[in-house]
């Protein structure tokens, strides 16, 4: 690890485990340090995550710390901030995450203004589709809050902080020795330290979008204690009576989700997700108005009883009364009206649901005649896949088996085969020219072979394959053949060789056989009709088709000097 010297842990480390160099703080909480990084490695900015150094050395919440890291990386959806790595260095525990540009929930709600009905259902439609995902790998968050959701520059949501669990500070509470998240977002069963659920997330995120849609959390205290007492035993207030912006469809969700009962509440992400989607497209939800859980209904007969004066009233006291138990009676008849419509509303929405069918591995056509069959609809995502076939369903939600209402959407995630351009010429190009024309058109370059040519200089492209001009998919790799210019031959030894025995060897290897004319005496060719000399000399490296030329021997006797 390298350091600087400094007082604090972001002034003294700089690079962890050789490789992601810390920079700037980006927030802190009662267990971690966020710092801005670079991976030095990849050349990105990345998020690194630092486990407070008082808690560095207690073995439950470096394990918790890691198991941060591994419920993360489980996940791999564009809702979440993914995870790239983690480690210790030093002592010193890290996380190392993806880095969004963009600021927190927390951060647009800090000015205690609400947003628009149709925002605030839209971002938690986001949480709840990467809830789902978490919850379908067996993953609860534990603590969904805004601080813990991410909006990006371009208006994408991504939540944070899977499997973390916090050190209890004033904004938590504590319960059976486990940190079960923060205070103004628990569910009941988080207050009370009973084991929570999928349920638990689907509760907190109810309180999310309270908060998004009247700008205040639905319940506020002195400390946290105050707050956990009335998650638990307070009815929360309609939204729409700070709100009157809020539809009632908005608000059953909302009041369904913040249930103090889990078997009262969405039981899946999945449901919760749907309902969010028919408020989006202004159809009914399967939500309705539930009564506060501590509140007692009279029943019919004790409310008519309440209303009826008693006998022993004088006859003009019963008259004043009159007024009051009329309108008692038509508050009663009003309340069997409600009850009725009611009734049949969800009589006929559940006649009107329908079951998701399984729709992955099968084709797009078939997928969209089959939701069409069941009254559905399609929404249609394309994404490159090169291991399956072309418009095959890679994913879809909701998931197989869920009750849906007729005409709701379905989203269909479809592969579709990776672009592919034209593959540029190169041929006769250096491989350096030949390399950047390839990959300014997408490719890259793959096996490189070299061959002689004669008409091709050396270190020039001959041939390439895929061939010029064809389709290919990009990012492939074109493989090229390169010139070692024109092929070379040794000369044959040719001296003492007959002419013609010479002549064959020269035009075996390829080369022109030429005579000189000339004739000389070679000692140890003493007769004549063979090569006295070559010109290349024999073992000489030429061109193909180069000329040989050659003297011929005399048949000759060198006379001896004459005597003195």
């Amino acid at each position: 690890m390298a350091e600087e010297s400094g007082g604090g842990l972001g002034e003294q480390v700089r690079v962890l485990g050789g490789r992601y160099r810390m920079e700037s703080l980006l927030g802190q909480g009662g267990m971690a340090q966020v710092y801005k990084g670079t991976d030095t490695v990849l050349g990105r900015p990345v998020a690194i995550k630092i486990l407070a150094p008082q808690y560095a050395k207690d073995q439950s919440f470096v394990d918790r710390f890691r198991r941060e890291a591994q419920s993360a990386a489980r996940l791999n959806h564009p809702n979440v901030v993914g995870v790239y790595d983690t480690g210790s260095d030093d002592g010193t525990h890290y996380i190392v995450m993806e880095f969004v540009e963009g600021r927190t929930l927390a951060d647009f709600l800090s000015s205690g203004g609400s947003l628009l009905p149709e925002r605030a259902v839209e971002l938690a439609s986001s949480v709840c589709v990467a809830l789902s995902e978490a919850h379908k790998a067996g993953i609860v968050h534990r603590d969904i809050k805004p601080g813990n959701i991410m909006v990006t520059r371009g208006g994408e949501v991504k939540v944070m902080d899977f499997g973390i669990a916090r050190a209890a500070t004033a904004e938590t509470v504590t319960a059976t020795a486990t940190v079960l998240g923060t205070a103004s977002y628990l569910s009941p069963e988080q207050a009370q330290g009973k084991p929570v659920d999928a349920r638990s997330d689907i509760y907190s995120l109810g309180v999310v979008l309270y908060e998004m849609l009247v700008g205040r959390v639905p319940f506020g205290g002195d400390s946290a204690v105050a707050v956990a007492y009335k998650h638990v035993q307070e009815p929360p207030e309609p939204p729409s009576r700070i709100n009157p912006d809020v539809t009632p469809s908005l608000e059953a969700v909302v009041m369904r989700a913040l249930a103090k009962n889990p078997d009262n509440r969405y039981q899946t992400a999945e449901e919760f997700c749907a309902d969010l989607d028919r408020v989006r497209r202004g159809m009914p939800v399967a939500a309705t108005p539930l009564l506060a859980e501590t509140q007692t209904v009279a029943s019919p007969v004790t409310a008519t009883r309440v209303q009826h004066p008693t006998a022993a009233l004088p006859p003009e006291e019963q008259r004043s009364r009159w007024p009051w138990i009329l309108i008692g009676v038509l508050v009663l008849v009003g309340v069997l009206i409600a009850l009725f419509l009611i009734g049949r509303n969800l009589l006929n929405e559940n006649a009107n649901q329908v079951g998701v069918p399984k729709l992955t591995g099968r084709t797009l056509s078939d997928a969209e005649a089959e939701l069409k069959q069941r009254n559905l609809k399609a929404e249609v995502t394309k994404q490159v896949n090169t291991t399956v076939r072309p418009d095959t369903v890679l994913s879809q939600s909701p998931a197989p088996g869920t009750t849906v209402q007729e005409q709701s959407v379905v989203h269909l995630v479809v592969a579709r085969p990776a672009p592919t351009a034209a593959v540029p010429d190169v041929s006769n190009l250096t491989v350096a020219d030949a390399t950047s024309a390839l990959e300014n058109s997408g490719f890259t370059v793959g096996k490189t072979t070299k061959e002689s040519s004669d008409t091709v200089p050396d270190g020039r492209v001959i041939s390439q394959s895929p061939t010029a001009g064809g389709q290919a998919t990009k990012g492939s790799a074109v493989d090229l053949v390169v010139s070692t210019g024109p092929q070379l031959v040794s000369v044959p030894p040719l001296t003492c060789q007959p002419i013609a025995q010479a002549q064959k060897h020269v035009e075996d290897a390829g080369l022109v056989f030429a005579q000189s004319g000339n004739t000389q005496f070679v000692s140890q060719c003493p007769h004549a009709g063979r090569v006295a000399s070559q010109s290349p000399a024999a073992g000489t490296q030429v061109q193909a088709g180069s000329t040989v030329t050659v003297d011929g021997t005399e048949d000759q006797t060198p006379t001896s000097p004459p005597s003195p």
